[in-house]
Protein backbone atom coordinates (compact mmCIF):
# COMPACT_ATOMS: atom_id res chain seq x y z
CA UNK A 1 0.00 0.00 0.00
CA UNK A 2 1.22 2.94 -0.96
CA UNK A 3 1.73 5.97 1.66
CA UNK A 4 0.11 9.47 0.73
CA UNK A 5 2.02 12.19 0.15
CA UNK A 6 0.91 15.56 1.92
CA UNK A 7 3.61 17.78 0.50
CA UNK A 8 2.01 19.82 -1.87
CA UNK A 9 -1.31 20.24 0.45
CA UNK A 10 0.82 21.68 3.19
CA UNK A 11 2.01 24.33 0.83
CA UNK A 12 -1.14 25.21 -0.65
CA UNK A 13 -2.45 25.74 2.60
CA UNK A 14 0.09 27.71 3.84
CA UNK A 15 -0.18 29.81 0.65
CA UNK A 16 -3.82 30.14 1.41
CA UNK A 17 -3.11 31.31 4.57
CA UNK A 18 -0.87 33.92 3.01
CA UNK A 19 -3.02 35.00 0.84
CA UNK A 20 -5.52 35.44 3.55
CA UNK A 21 -3.12 37.26 5.53
CA UNK A 22 -1.89 39.41 2.24
CA UNK A 23 -5.78 40.16 1.94
CA UNK A 24 -5.57 41.40 5.44
CA UNK A 25 -3.19 43.48 5.33
CA UNK A 26 -3.81 45.43 1.75
CA UNK A 27 -7.34 46.15 3.82
CA UNK A 28 -5.47 47.33 6.83
CA UNK A 29 -3.63 50.29 4.40
CA UNK A 30 -6.08 50.81 1.79
CA UNK A 31 -6.27 54.32 3.23
CA UNK A 32 -2.82 54.82 1.86
CA UNK A 33 -3.63 54.01 -1.07
CA UNK A 34 -1.07 51.23 -1.98
CA UNK A 35 -1.71 47.32 -2.41
CA UNK A 36 0.88 44.35 -1.18
CA UNK A 37 1.68 41.87 -3.81
CA UNK A 38 3.35 38.66 -2.55
CA UNK A 39 2.64 36.51 -5.48
CA UNK A 40 6.60 35.72 -5.94
CA UNK A 41 6.71 34.60 -2.27
CA UNK A 42 3.92 31.97 -2.85
CA UNK A 43 5.84 30.13 -5.61
CA UNK A 44 9.34 30.18 -4.30
CA UNK A 45 9.21 27.48 -1.45
CA UNK A 46 7.56 25.20 -4.23
CA UNK A 47 10.12 25.83 -6.59
CA UNK A 48 13.45 25.81 -4.73
CA UNK A 49 12.24 22.84 -1.80
CA UNK A 50 9.65 20.52 -3.14
CA UNK A 51 10.27 17.52 -6.01
CA UNK A 52 9.42 19.16 -9.23
CA UNK A 53 5.55 17.00 -9.13
CA UNK A 54 5.01 17.97 -5.92
CA UNK A 55 6.03 21.44 -6.45
CA UNK A 56 4.18 22.03 -9.70
CA UNK A 57 0.71 20.56 -8.21
CA UNK A 58 1.08 23.45 -5.24
CA UNK A 59 1.96 25.84 -7.69
CA UNK A 60 -0.90 25.34 -9.91
CA UNK A 61 -3.15 25.02 -6.92
CA UNK A 62 -2.02 28.23 -5.89
CA UNK A 63 -2.44 29.93 -9.14
CA UNK A 64 -5.85 29.31 -9.40
CA UNK A 65 -6.88 30.31 -5.55
CA UNK A 66 -5.14 34.12 -7.33
CA UNK A 67 -6.68 33.29 -9.95
CA UNK A 68 -10.10 33.43 -7.75
CA UNK A 69 -9.18 36.29 -5.22
CA UNK A 70 -7.48 38.74 -7.86
CA UNK A 71 -9.41 40.90 -10.94
CA UNK A 72 -7.14 39.30 -13.37
CA UNK A 73 -8.52 37.12 -16.69
CA UNK A 74 -8.47 33.56 -15.65
CA UNK A 75 -5.58 31.40 -15.84
CA UNK A 76 -3.66 34.58 -15.53
CA UNK A 77 -1.74 34.24 -12.22
CA UNK A 78 -2.02 29.98 -12.82
CA UNK A 79 0.29 30.49 -16.59
CA UNK A 80 2.54 33.04 -14.56
CA UNK A 81 3.37 31.06 -11.43
CA UNK A 82 3.99 27.55 -13.57
CA UNK A 83 6.72 30.24 -15.88
CA UNK A 84 8.24 31.37 -12.42
CA UNK A 85 8.12 28.00 -11.31
CA UNK A 86 9.59 26.50 -13.81
CA UNK A 87 12.75 28.85 -14.01
CA UNK A 88 13.43 28.44 -10.47
CA UNK A 89 13.51 25.08 -10.84
CA UNK A 90 15.58 24.69 -13.91
CA UNK A 91 18.19 26.92 -12.08
CA UNK A 92 17.73 25.76 -7.90
CA UNK A 93 20.45 23.30 -8.24
CA UNK A 94 23.17 25.68 -8.89
CA UNK A 95 22.29 27.42 -5.25
CA UNK A 96 22.23 26.84 -1.73
CA UNK A 97 18.75 26.77 -1.97
CA UNK A 98 18.19 25.76 1.94
CA UNK A 99 19.13 29.33 3.19
CA UNK A 100 16.20 31.94 4.21
CA UNK A 101 18.68 34.29 1.87
CA UNK A 102 18.60 32.90 -1.36
CA UNK A 103 14.99 31.83 -0.49
CA UNK A 104 14.57 35.76 0.22
CA UNK A 105 16.25 37.18 -2.78
CA UNK A 106 14.30 34.16 -5.09
CA UNK A 107 10.78 35.35 -3.60
CA UNK A 108 12.38 39.32 -4.78
CA UNK A 109 13.10 38.17 -8.10
CA UNK A 110 9.75 36.39 -8.66
CA UNK A 111 8.15 39.22 -6.93
CA UNK A 112 9.42 41.76 -9.67
CA UNK A 113 8.78 39.56 -12.47
CA UNK A 114 5.27 38.67 -11.77
CA UNK A 115 4.44 42.44 -11.09
CA UNK A 116 6.15 43.52 -14.17
CA UNK A 117 4.01 41.00 -16.00
CA UNK A 118 0.78 41.31 -14.87
CA UNK A 119 1.36 45.18 -15.06
CA UNK A 120 2.54 44.74 -19.01
CA UNK A 121 -0.45 42.29 -19.49
CA UNK A 122 -3.68 44.42 -17.63
CA UNK A 123 -2.43 48.15 -18.05
CA UNK A 124 -2.76 48.25 -21.34
CA UNK A 125 -7.39 48.04 -21.05
CA UNK A 126 -7.00 51.04 -18.70
CA UNK A 127 -8.72 54.36 -19.61
CA UNK A 128 -4.74 56.07 -19.16
CA UNK A 129 -2.15 53.69 -18.82
CA UNK A 130 0.59 55.74 -18.74
CA UNK A 131 -0.81 57.26 -15.92
CA UNK A 132 -0.58 53.92 -14.13
CA UNK A 133 2.90 53.15 -13.76
CA UNK A 134 3.68 55.43 -10.87
CA UNK A 135 1.28 53.82 -9.00
CA UNK A 136 2.52 50.21 -10.03
CA UNK A 137 5.99 51.20 -9.39
CA UNK A 138 4.57 52.45 -6.18
CA UNK A 139 2.70 49.45 -4.89
CA UNK A 140 5.90 47.41 -6.63
CA UNK A 141 8.41 49.26 -4.08
CA UNK A 142 5.73 48.60 -1.16
CA UNK A 143 5.48 45.01 -2.14
CA UNK A 144 9.16 44.58 -1.78
CA UNK A 145 9.46 45.89 1.33
CA UNK A 146 6.87 43.93 2.62
CA UNK A 147 8.44 41.16 0.99
CA UNK A 148 11.73 41.62 3.15
CA UNK A 149 9.80 41.63 6.28
CA UNK A 150 7.50 38.66 5.22
CA UNK A 151 9.51 36.20 3.16
CA UNK A 152 11.70 34.80 6.31
CA UNK A 153 8.86 33.98 8.08
CA UNK A 154 6.75 32.09 5.81
CA UNK A 155 9.58 30.39 4.32
CA UNK A 156 10.33 28.97 8.22
CA UNK A 157 6.67 28.15 8.69
CA UNK A 158 6.73 26.02 5.66
CA UNK A 159 9.98 24.43 6.80
CA UNK A 160 8.50 24.05 10.36
CA UNK A 161 4.74 22.65 8.71
CA UNK A 162 7.03 20.05 7.17
CA UNK A 163 9.16 19.19 10.53
CA UNK A 164 5.67 18.89 12.38
CA UNK A 165 4.42 16.27 9.43
CA UNK A 166 7.32 14.89 9.87
CA UNK A 167 8.32 15.00 5.72
CA UNK A 168 12.01 15.62 4.47
CA UNK A 169 10.27 18.59 1.80
CA UNK A 170 12.40 17.30 -1.27
CA UNK A 171 12.07 13.31 -0.73
CA UNK A 172 9.00 13.31 0.75
CA UNK A 173 10.47 9.92 2.94
CA UNK A 174 9.35 10.78 6.67
CA UNK A 175 11.57 11.74 9.34
CA UNK A 176 12.19 10.35 12.59
CA UNK A 177 11.94 13.00 15.75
Amino acid sequence: MRRSDPRWLIVTLANLLLLWLAGLLNHAIAGLAVHVYVGGLLVTYAALRLDPRSGLIATLLTGLMADALTPVPFGTSLFLFSLVHAVVLYGRHRFPREGAIFGLVVALLANLFLVIALSFLLVGAGPRPAAAWLRIFADLLFSQLALLVIAPWFLALQDRAMELAAIHPETGRPVTR
